[in-house]
């Protein structure tokens, strides 16, 4: 009796739990990390919601003409951090795109971390040269950078990882990372 007693409870409870729904925004199709959001691109889900993030589905409007801050997937829940209304760059920025080998990336690195961008020494005997031609030693150098984008491995197991840094380190950080010359320093991840 006991046993019938908790499993019409336990019904009862699961019953009234899933019957607590709440309009939140759901991605409608897939949005590639930097587009602007259109209304064509959400749409509305009922659903249970416990301690997921969500945008409820009144701020829907809010959530058109901002960026996808990440790559937005078909049939997820939409969350407040995967939208931003910052377009990158910024003026006196530049966006560079940094390949690394699979052991370089750092653990878990995603859009948002704030990182340094190290030069390391290479093969040509640790000496590159700086913007104006002179020589420099190679490791001498470090850049700091905000991640905007990390791609999925390509077939060779690299990931390009997409770098704000200042307008004035972009040619450099594009050399060095060219020649396989630079590590990621993560200096602070995204909350």
């Amino acid at each position: 009796m006991t046993l019938t007693v908790l499993a019409v409870l336990t019904n009862v409870y699961l019953f009234q739990s899933a019957g607590h729904r709440v309009s939140v925004v759901r991605v409608a199709r897939d949005v590639p990390v930097g587009q602007q959001i259109s209304r064509a691109d959400l749409d509305v889900a009922q659903v249970a919601v416990d301690a997921v993030q969500t945008i409820p589905a009144h701020q829907l409007d809010e959530v058109v003409g901002r960026q996808a801050a990440v790559g937005l997937r078909k049939g997820t829940l939409l969350a407040t951090s995967q939208v931003t209304a910052q377009v990158a760059p910024q003026p006196g920025e530049a966006l560079v795109t940094v390949p690394l080998k699979p052991s370089q990336v750092p653990a878990g690195l995603a859009p948002g971390w704030r990182v340094r961008v190290v030069f390391t020494p290479g093969s040509n005997g640790g000496h590159d040269a700086t913007a104006n031609g002179s020589p420099r030693r190679a490791g001498s150098g470090e850049v700091p950078a905000v991640v905007d984008q990390v791609g999925e491995p390509d077939t060779e197991g690299t990931v390009s990882v997409s770098l704000l840094v200042a307008d004035a380190h972009s040619s450099t950080v594009a050399r060095q990372a060219a020649a396989e010359l630079v590590a990621l320093v993560v200096t602070a991840r995204r909350g």
